[in-house]
């Protein structure tokens, strides 16, 4: 298990910004949109506020409970929750029974089910 905070967010924003850019050609550092539709962004926000609330498995799960393997604007929203929650605290998290390895393997399942496992695998060894 992985144990340094700084070195965990650092690794799962770096994650996902890699699968954003080969999957999608985008670089989320630069402030470079992809076409996302109003529905899903609304949706994103209602489950970041949630997060933002402490009400982290709940979001999660409706994450969970609506991917769609063959919507890849899903998993671009998806791929932004774990990277949003990759930067809260391990207080925040511990304080909403939730864990930075929790994290670590919603990303990772989420990455299975759409099919990018070997991606992950290349990009980052730590989190494979």
């Amino acid at each position: 298990m992985i144990e340094d905070k700084d070195y965990i967010t650092r690794l799962i924003h770096q994650t996902v910004r890699t699968l954003v850019r080969l999957i999608w050609n985008r670089d989320m550092d630069k402030g470079e949109e992809g076409a996302v539709s109003f529905a899903l962004l609304q949706r994103y926000q209602e489950l970041a506020k949630m997060i933002d609330e402490g009400k982290v498995n709940e979001a999660e799960n409706l994450l969970l409970d609506e991917l769609d393997p063959e919507d890849q604007e899903y998993f671009q929203m998806a791929l932004c929750f774990y990277e949003k929650l990759g930067g809260k605290s391990e207080e925040f998290l511990t304080e909403h029974d939730y864990s930075q390895q929790e994290v670590i393997d919603g990303l990772k399942y989420v990455v299975e089910t759409y099919g990018y496992t070997d991606f992950l695998e290349v990009i980052s060894e730590e989190l494979a």
